[in-house]
């Protein structure tokens, strides 16, 4: 026993067992400390994905609103009815033959009629009118778009016939007037002249004779 112990083989056998034991504890402790560090510090779990927001839908223009808009038929001929009334009498002759030289179309008859009601004479005025009528009587689909403007202008044409009607009697009149005005006035001029050169009457020459006689005797 005591040589066991006082051998230095084995004595420093013991002092290295001694040594691993100890430096096997040291590492077990510190892999103990490092798991707790770990768990320790673990991050908390991600949170979920957020939904992708909704691709933007494409905004697709009406193929009607992409379309060029025309002006109606009766903007047109309300525009051209406006024109009419900057032309000259010459120029509304002009464009009436061209309209006459067209095929006949409820647009047509509408122009020549407002051609026609430019003059606002009667006999124009009727015809403009018969130009409308064609257009009240068709069962044309572009004279059914037309027939309020054709009657509106046919209600304003009768009453300025009816106007020019009257006028014209009232000119008639007036002419009639001026015409027996002026007779009755060269009669009386001829009375007085005829009165002029008629010798005096009897009972006015007497007097004047008595009192030439009686001059004469004073004197």
């Amino acid at each position: 026993m005591n040589k066991l112990l006082h051998d230095p083989g084995t004595g420093l056998a013991a002092q290295r067992g001694a040594s691993a034991l100890t430096t096997l504890h040291r590492a077990v402790l510190t892999t103990a400390v490092l798991l707790s560090l770990a768990a320790c510090t673990t991050a908390p779990p991600a949170p979920p994905p957020s939904p992708a927001p909704p691709e933007p839908v494409a905004c697709v223009p009406d193929p009607v609103d992409a379309l060029p808009v025309s002006p109606a038929p009766l903007e047109v001929l309300l525009a051209y009815h406006q024109n009419l009334k900057a032309l000259s009498p010459a120029e509304l002759t002009r464009e009436l033959n061209t309209l006459n030289t067209q095929p006949r179309t409820p647009v047509g008859s509408m122009r020549k009629a407002m051609v026609l009601s430019i003059g606002r004479n009667a006999n124009d005025l009727a015809l403009a009118q018969i130009h409308l009528d064609t257009v009240l009587s068709s069962t044309d689909e572009e004279a059914e778009a037309l027939k309020p403007l054709a009657r509106m202008l046919g209600t304003q044409w009768t009453e300025q016939r009816r106007l020019a009607d009257a006028l014209d009697k009232l000119g008639t009149q007036a002419r009639d007037n001026q015409r027996k005005t002026d007779q009755l006035t060269e009669k009386l001029e001829a009375l007085k002249t005829i009165e002029r050169t008629l010798p005096a009457s009897p009972a006015t020459a007497a007097p004047a004779a008595g009192a030439s006689s009686v001059k004469q005797q004073g004197g």
